[in-house]
């Protein structure tokens, strides 16, 4: 994918989860919670019992706690606390406005349709959360062993927000995920630019969650080794990380990772646990999760009626309490209006908000307090970005926000707005924005929005009041350089953020970037066992096959020629084992070359026909051509591709086929992907997970040497491309490959 539409697409998802002000709840969750409504009372016990076990609930309100001030003990947040210490119409209120998932689609059946279950979602976050807290027991003071439960429970927030915010594209993201047997933020980060533990890290701070469930959202995924090494609440992110791979060994719900589940070994010594203390966590999570699991009435036969029936209830319930809020709420507006713009827009402009949502809020008040008709704003994070953020806001108060495209060339604000404040007509000076901009805005004026000498963007206003620009000019000065300054630090302080993230990302890379270290040096010491095998076994086995050739031409007896043609062969055999190790230690250094990848295919299959003694190989060729072209060493990949499709034939009892080849279902980047699969035999989990390693076969001794497909790997690596397996025994092997174009 290229840089700038990368670009586009992060901004866009940023964009849609920054409108994402809770998550949804399942309605058996709301079915339960419900009577403890009811009857003119909270029952805030139970109630709270039910709130710390849903990430909705969870998030909801310790982010209400955080923006009503309220103090906990010994500074550590917990939802029982919370409930505890708010109003009890405060904490019904932020129930009762909790979404409920999909509750009035009559075809809701997450189980049957759903390639990630939510339910089962659900489950596995509840699964961590128990096991996060049982490792804080052990790991943890008292006091925060609570919190280590809402950390788990909320680790996944971003896969949430995901399945909220855009569920077609999350559903294909979980599909290619299972597709491909990895992980979804692998699969999420490149279609989208960055992964869910990105997306549940700005979310938990937009919602001022703990910093320890924040930092414990983020880091879940690192390296053990480095969060040991002085990260602050570094713990907190090992507890989440050992009590996700417990969850997933105990096969408890779905998280939509389908890749091989890491080792838990580094991690455990890191919180310097033994391995008899996590097989208990093991033994006992099961009964745990079933305590929540039955609390939250997961398994209620008809979860969804049961809701509606309740909730009809608690409406009847509430409605003199709805009347009485009514009017609070009619004469709050009324002390609202009489406030001044500028006032009330500091006061609604907190620590977490971006620079997006505190434009929001300055176009919603200019609006209000200018009696302005339609209203704009848009911002350049950097004088080098080319898209620049939008809000608007209709005649009818609707806001909407989008991304535009600056024009080749073109200042972002016209250059008589840049070193000192005026207002223009947008048709005078910037008409490419009227191109761009849905709302009429032809009449419109521009007022630029200055900080530290640069104009950061403009607001776009329709003057409906007669006030001449003399007048207005001074007014709004002040206004939009309050507002510049706001947004300009708020963009300072998203940038140093980026910056963090990025940093966290290198550190996730460490793990890979050792395991790769440690394959290198395993290949060098293939590479010095081949070398030394060569010199020392190549002259003696010519030696051999030489005196082999001349008994065998002169030697009379059938019975001992055939002795001394074996001999000629075994040292063949011998010599083309030391060929392959050189060749997959030492490959050469590729020589890339555009090439059709039809024409690579067809030249394949040709060879490997050649090689079976096959008139031709069984292939089924679906789709291919319009993958075009790739950028590949020509000879390394016919032998790579060789090899793939040598390993299908096999599968087959005689080596015929068939085998089919087609573009894979989604297209990563600037890479042609397609796959391989045969309907052979298949392999066993415990074989697939050792089918690229060097020598390993699960073939009868003499058949193979189990070269091939770490061969294969090997030289699509070094070609920057990249090979996966998913199997299934007598079910048949899918290979999926992808080849850069350029």
């Amino acid at each position: 994918m290229a840089t700038s539409n990368r670009n586009a697409v992060m901004r866009q998802v940023e964009q849609i989860i920054r409108r994402l002000s809770s998550l949804s709840t399942l309605p058996e969750v709301a079915a339960g919670f419900l009577p403890h409504l009811t009857n003119g009372r909270i029952n805030t016990p139970a109630l709270s019992e039910i709130i710390e076990s849903d990430p909705a609930l969870t998030a909801n309100i310790l982010s209400l706690a955080q923006a009503r001030g309220v103090t906990f003990t010994d500074g550590i947040p917990s939802v029982a606390e919370a409930v505890a210490t708010l109003p009890p119409a405060v904490v019904r209120d932020a129930v009762l406005s909790i979404k409920i998932f999909q509750v009035f689609d009559a075809e809701y059946d997450p189980d049957r349709q759903r390639p990630l279950a939510r339910k089962q979602m659900a489950l596995h976050a509840l699964a961590v959360a128990c096991a996060a807290r049982s490792i804080a027991e052990l790991v943890l003071p008292e006091r925060d062993r609570q919190l280590a439960f809402s950390a788990g429970l909320l680790h996944d927030i971003g896969k949430l927000a995901l399945d909220e915010v855009m569920p077609k594209s999350f559903a294909k993201i979980v599909t290619e995920a299972k597709e491909r047997g990895t992980s979804l933020s692998v699969v999420t980060q490149e279609h989208l630019g960055l992964d869910h533990t990105i997306i549940g890290k700005r979310l938990a701070e937009k919602w001022a969650l703990p910093e320890e469930v924040i930092f414990a959202i983020w880091l879940q995924n690192n390296d053990p080794n480095v969060l040991r090494e002085d990260l602050p609440r570094a713990k907190m992110a090992l507890i989440v990380q050992l009590a996700s791979l417990l969850a997933r060994q105990c096969g408890i719900g779905q998280n939509g990772d389908f890749d091989a589940i890491p080792s838990s070994q580094e991690t455990i010594r890191a919180l310097g646990l033994n391995a008899e203390q996590v097989e208990t966590l093991r033994n006992e999570l099961s009964s745990q999760v079933a305590a929540k699991r039955d609390l939250l009435g997961f398994d209620i036969p008809g979860g969804l009626h049961v809701y509606c029936d309740r909730i009809a209830q608690t409406a009847a319930q509430l409605s003199q309490d709805h009347s009485q809020m009514a009017r609070k709420s009619q004469s709050f507006a009324a002390e609202a209006s009489q406030m001044s713009f500028i006032h009330e827009f500091l006061l609604s402009v907190t620590p977490p908000m971006s620079a997006i949502e505190v434009a929001v809020n300055f176009v919603t008040g200019f609006q209000k307090h200018y009696q302005a008709g339609s209203v704009c704003m848009y911002i350049q994070i950097s004088s080098e970005d080319m898209f620049l953020d939008l809000i608007c806001i209709n005649d009818s108060g609707k806001i909407a926000t989008s991304l535009i495209r600056l024009p080749a060339g073109t200042p972002a604000v016209p250059v008589i707005l840049q070193d000192k404040f005026d207002l223009a007509g947008v048709v005078e000076t910037a008409p490419w924005l009227l191109e761009q901009i849905e709302l009429d805005m032809a009449e419109a004026i521009m007022a630029p929005l200055l900080t530290n000498g640069r104009a950061i963007g403009a607001v776009l206003f329709q003057q409906r009041i007669p006030v001449e620009t003399e007048q207005l000019a001074p007014l709004l000065s002040v206004s939009t350089s309050i507002a510049a300054n706001i947004i300009g630090m708020k963009l300072a302080a998203q940038k140093q953020s980026v910056l963090a993230e990025r940093f966290a990302e290198l550190l996730g890379r460490l793990r890979e970037t050792r395991s790769d270290l440690a394959e290198v040096k395993a290949l060098s010491g293939i590479a010095e066992m081949a070398a030394g095998a060569a010199h020392e076994l190549n002259n003696p086995l010519a030696v051999i096959s030489g005196r082999a050739q001349l008994l065998l031409d002169i030697e009379t007896d059938e019975n001992k020629k055939q002795m001394l043609t074996q001999i000629q062969q075994r040292t063949d055999e011998i010599s083309e084992i030391i060929t392959d190790l050189m060749t997959f230690a030492r490959p050469g250094a590729p020589t890339r070359i555009i090439l059709s990848l039809r024409e690579l295919i067809d030249e394949a299959l040709k060879r490997t026909a050649e090689k079976h003694g096959l008139s031709q190989v069984e292939a089924n060729l679906e789709g291919i051509e319009m993958l075009g072209d790739v950028y590949v060493d020509r000879e390394q990949m016919l032998t790579a591709l060789g090899h793939v499709l040598s390993n299908a034939l096999q599968s087959y009892k005689g080596d015929s086929g068939p085998i089919t080849i087609r573009p894979a279902a989604q297209q990563v980047g600037e890479a042609a992907a397609f796959t391989i699969a045969d309907q052979g035999g298949g392999m066993t989990p415990e074989t697939l997970a050792k089918a690229f390693d060097p020598f390993f076969s699960d073939r009868p001794a003499g058949r193979k040497r189990g070269m091939g497909l770490a061969h294969a790997r090997r030289l699509i690596h070094l070609n920057h491309g990249s090979i996966g397996l998913a199997s299934q025994p007598e079910k048949g092997t899918t290979a999926m490959i992808t080849l850069p174009r350029m």
